[in-house]
């Protein structure tokens, strides 16, 4: 078990992650369970708003924990983020997105690891999370009677660690931002052996737009 100073949630297992955006087919490798059953959706597609929520680390806290800079000399304790890298061979590494925007149709899980996402830089940024489930079957979504899918802005000076199997979409970003960069710690193997993902666009004929 390894940590890294945040602030605590609550939750359980998954399989490893590459953010989730824009709408395309879904990348078939080896390790990789992706649900789909028809081709993307065309003019049936239901474009559904999400509303952007503040981050706070008790909202936040089914899906992982919220973290940010503390002062130097603070003891490890509950506040500091809770890592499980056991399954693997950390892989801690700045991840360059290109040529995003506030809508994805499609969402994954990492079974195996505590992912850690941040982003470099002052622009927010946004992640739709889901709780674990550790099931492809039972994904998130969002309708007039269930809040399970939700989305949260991310300020400058902050990283989010999801728990192990929470399902999550993003990083997203402003269609006017031309790349963010994001740190990310996972396992070596994540996207290839740990990447479970659902296909809003294609079982459920859906796109989500976030909105804030």
């Amino acid at each position: 078990m390894s940590t890294a100073r945040c602030t605590v949630g609550a939750s359980t297992r998954t399989m490893a992650s590459r953010p989730s955006h824009s709408v395309r087919s879904p990348a078939r490798s080896p390790g990789r369970v992706v649900a789909s059953a028809k081709a993307p959706g065309g003019s049936s597609t239901t474009r559904v708003a999400l509303k952007a929520e503040e981050l706070t680390v008790e909202a936040f806290a089914p899906f992982g924990q919220v973290c940010k800079a503390e002062e130097d000399g603070v003891e490890f304790g509950p506040a500091d983020a809770q890592l499980d890298l056991s399954q693997g061979t950390p892989r801690f590494y700045v991840m360059r997105l290109r040529d995003k925007d506030l809508s994805f149709d499609r969402i994954t899980y990492h079974e195996k690891v505590t992912q850690c996402l941040g982003a470099l830089g002052d622009e927010d940024w946004y992640m739709a999370v889901g709780e674990p489930t550790m099931d492809v079957a039972k994904y998130p979504k969002h309708d007039s009677t269930d809040r399970a899918l939700r989305v949260f802005r991310v300020p400058p000076g902050h990283f989010l660690k999801m728990h192990a199997g929470c399902w999550h979409a993003g990083p997203l970003f402003e269609s006017g931002v031309e790349f963010m960069d994001f740190y990310n710690l996972e396992l070596a193997d994540t996207n290839v052996v740990d990447h479970n993902t659902h296909v809003f666009s294609e079982v459920d004929d859906i796109v989500y737009d976030v909105m804030d």
